[in-house]
């Protein structure tokens, strides 16, 4: 229910910056005026999250007290605004040859110099003041690598995982013994030895990173429960095995059974990496029970390399990613969009995000045998931009660029944005990819730093925040080309900044 919150309040953004937008095609407006809509319909949206919260939590006292101290200051702000606006600000009409011009009084001051003769600045000073932003920009860009560096760093020496903690969490009101080391074994009971009920804990990688299984085994050789005890895995994906119910297959197999996903074990459509990766650990800590405590033969199968037509489509989409012929020009550029769409986004749901490359430099690296679709797009993606100088994702196999595309040919995207705007833009994109790597390195949790709305847009699955930005993504790329790649993607700013050190690099080693 709160998801269809978050959705609701990312449209009716998108609907006020339409108002404000119509507001100021009527009025020519001034920094109050902004200013007072603005903060208005923050406070209203932001009393509607509060309010729906708070219902949902079963705390409607504090509804109420988000009303009375956000929404009723919300609506009075843009009343007042709105009645500013009317009474003292000049009105823009059409003249005859499509020319805006204003018409009544105005005794407010504007802040108009189009047509004021400004003094002109000395060269010295001009010099002085590029200078001056020079130095804060590369400031800045060396505390952003520090700080990432050394949260890289904290994050890496506090790696070690606390298992007995994890496990006490599933069962507060038992007394646990640990077995064994390497790998962690648990038993359940009062007397070491003697109530044949262990817990074997296990590791697999997904497609955002790492996820802690413990499978509970009794004497008779057959799993009793899989517990999910550090999930690191990328949210979207993660609500899509737990709607699924997919630990729930494993209770009553044996511990000699193969676990193989897609063979004995059912794989969670739409979310094929983290069923694999899941079925990996639950196997392992089955046939360490097998072999150590129940002493059998290792006579299951073992994982084959997994090569069918999701990975055919894989490479095929990764090779023609690297040919102009097919991905720059008409019509066979439209057909290869479509089909990263359809490939990609709907039917493999495996697009990259920060979480993916996070999830790379911090070692995160799944099977080769399970995850060949992984090593193609992550691994092929970074290393053709490390090797080549090529940025092989962007505009070209990411299924969300070609969404937009669709989305700004039927809105037009007739808003063209300047070349000083986008400049200026890379602050919010390049904080926001900072942010990002800052938490994934600090937790060491890859899906922690992900906000981008790609798992949600084609799964239909997402958590708190990404159901507000999606809307403002779709509905932006109707008014302006690639809205969310030029100014809030943190994959495609990732893979230029790896690009530019390559260059850098380079460039040291020719002198």
């Amino acid at each position: 229910m709160m998801n269809s919150v978050w959705f609701g309040l990312g449209v009716m953004t998108v609907v006020c910056m339409a108002l404000m937008k119509n507001l100021s095609a009527r009025y020519r407006l001034t920094i109050y005026a902004w200013g007072g809509m603005g903060l208005g319909m923050a406070l209203i949206l932001f009393c509607i999250a509060w309010g729906a919260g708070s219902v949902l939590e079963g705390v409607p006292r504090a509804a109420a007290m988000g009303v009375v101290f956000f929404g009723f200051p919300g609506i009075v702000l843009v009343t007042v605004t709105l009645k500013y606006i009317d009474a003292r600000l000049e009105k823009i009409t059409p003249a005859a040859d499509g020319a805006a011009v204003t018409t009544g009084e105005d005794s407010w001051p504007h802040f108009d110099l189009s047509h004021v003769d400004l003094p002109h600045i000395p060269i010295p000073i001009q010099r002085g003041l590029s200078r001056l932003h020079q130095a804060v920009d590369g400031s800045l860009r060396y505390v952003a690598w520090a700080s990432l560096i050394a949260a890289y760093i904290i994050g890496m020496s506090a790696a070690e995982k606390d298992y007995e903690t994890m496990v006490k969490k599933a069962f507060p009101y038992e007394k646990l013994t640990k077995i064994n080391d390497d790998p962690v074994v648990f038993e359940v009971g009062a007397e070491k030895g003697a109530t044949g009920n262990y817990i074997v804990i296990s590791e697999g990688q997904g497609y955002g990173g790492p996820f802690v299984v413990g499978v509970r085994i009794k004497e008779d050789a057959k799993v009793h429960q899989v517990m999910l005890l550090d999930n690191r895995e990328t949210p979207g994906f993660r609500q899509k095995i737990e709607d699924a119910n997919f630990p729930a297959q494993f209770e009553g197999k044996h511990v000699g059974d193969d676990f193989l996903a897609g063979v004995d074990i059912d794989m969670v459509s739409g979310a094929s990496i983290t069923t694999m990766a899941g079925t990996e650990a639950i196997r392992k800590a089955a046939h360490i029970a097998a072999t150590q405590h129940f002493k059998l033969d290792p006579d299951w199968m073992e994982p084959a390399l997994k090569f069918g037509l999701d990975e055919i489509l894989i490479i095929a989409m990764f090779v023609l990613a690297f040919i102009p012929a097919v991905y720059a020009r008409k019509p066979w550029s439209l057909v290869y969009l479509a089909a990263g769409v359809v490939v990609i986004g709907f039917y493999l749901n495996a697009s990259i995000s920060i979480a993916s490359f996070g999830g790379l430099l911090l070692g995160f690296i799944p099977s080769f045998k399970t995850h060949l679709t992984w090593y193609f797009l992550v691994l092929g993606t970074v290393a053709a931009a490390v090797l080549l100088g090529k940025n092989t994702w962007c505009f070209r196999v990411c299924p969300f660029y070609g969404v937009q595309y669709v989305m700004g040919k039927i809105g037009g995207g007739k808003i063209k944005p300047s070349a000083t705007l986008l400049r200026r833009s890379k602050f919010i994109v390049n904080f926001l990819l900072w942010l990002s790597l800052m938490a994934i390195f600090l937790s060491r949790n890859p899906g922690l730093g992900s906000y981008e709305p790609f798992a949600m847009m084609f799964s239909l699955t997402g958590t708190g925040i990404q159901w507000f930005i999606l809307p403002l993504a779709l509905i932006g790329s109707f008014f302006m080309s690639a809205f969310w790649c030029r100014f809030f993607c943190p994959c495609g700013h990732f893979l230029t900044h790896v690009i530019q050190i390559r260059r850098r690099v380079i460039k040291r080693f020719q002198r």
